[in-house]
């Protein structure tokens, strides 16, 4: 059986190095990726440094590599860098989107591309793919731009709305997840918001079902997030739970009694029923999740 080529690109952050990982120790699989930066993935798959932003280094990168699936993991992920810097935003997250659905496309690849949910006013629960975008800052508004990108130069790719938490590469600024997890460990204070909603997948649960989706047929959008729908301040709590450690240093606060730089809304969560009915899996709850990540410690 000859081994699929599968294309992680911006292989080192948070969710492009758990695909590497996770790929690499997945049979069937010959991993190849990408980034801007030197690989913080050492000895791992096949690396290819360059800029995604200068079409020629994409084009040779896929007709050299020829991948199977190609998995298109890069944006400007700070909220409040978008907002101040719009133009790189843009650059960063719907140029290269375009640039790799272009060469996706030439190269009859399979395309998928990672988004948010980050994509809806906040004003209900449990989106589903086909309520209608309504971002309210320019982090969302530049990932819809990225998902209309790859839709129209490679129809049949796939968009995968998330939002997960895991552990990050060495040098990676530390997740919320994460952040949350040091905290009570070292029993220091932190507020979390009792009305921000979303509904967290672990990482690795994540990479599972992209691989799922990744050898399939489908095309499309499809929403891959956790079951279960909780406030950041749920989420803390029933991590200091979980974890054995005291509760006590997280304070609760309200979203609606914050001012932030960038408008935020209230409700990102994503409803699951369509990759459940596809693919007759269930995707984790949240104690499902946080335990997955205490397993995956490191």
């Amino acid at each position: 059986m000859s081994l699929k080529k599968i294309l992680i690109t911006g292989s080192n952050g948070l969710l492009g190095s758990n695909l590497v990982q996770f790929f690499t120790h997945l049979p069937g699989y010959n991993v190849f990726l990408t980034s801007q930066r030197p690989s913080v993935n050492q000895g791992v798959g096949f690396f290819t440094q360059g800029d995604l932003l200068e079409k020629p280094f994409v084009d040779n990168l896929f007709s050299s590599i020829r991948p199977d699936i190609v998995i298109n993991t890069v944006s400007l992920v700070n909220v409040d860098q978008c907002e101040e810097q719009p133009d790189l935003a843009n650059q960063i997250t719907v140029q290269t989107a375009e640039n790799i659905a272009l060469a996706s496309n030439q190269n009859n690849c399979r395309l998928i591309y990672i988004s948010t949910d980050h994509l809806f006013d906040g004003k209900k629960s449990f989106y589903s793919e086909d309520d209608s975008p309504n971002p309210v800052n320019m982090y969302g508004k530049t990932k819809l731009q990225a998902e209309r990108k790859t839709q129209k130069y490679a129809p049949e790719s796939v968009i995968v709305r998330t939002n997960f938490f895991g552990w990050s590469p060495l040098g990676h600024a530390p997740t919320f997840g994460e952040w949350v997890f040091n905290n009570l460990k070292e029993q220091k204070p932190m507020t979390l918001f009792t009305d921000y909603y979303f509904s967290p997948i672990e990482i690795t649960f994540l990479a599972e079902a992209i691989q799922n989706v990744a050898t399939s047929d489908f095309s499309g959008i499809i929403n891959i997030a956790g079951s279960e729908r909780c406030s950041k301040y749920e989420f803390g709590m029933k991590f200091a739970q979980i974890c054995g450690f005291n509760p006590s240093q997280i304070n609760p606060s309200k979203i609606t009694q914050n001012s932030f730089k960038t408008p935020r809304q209230q409700d990102l969560s994503l409803s699951v029923e369509k990759f459940r009915k596809i693919f007759k899996k269930d995707l984790p709850n949240l104690n499902q999740s946080i335990e997955q990540t205490l397993r995956k410690n490191h």
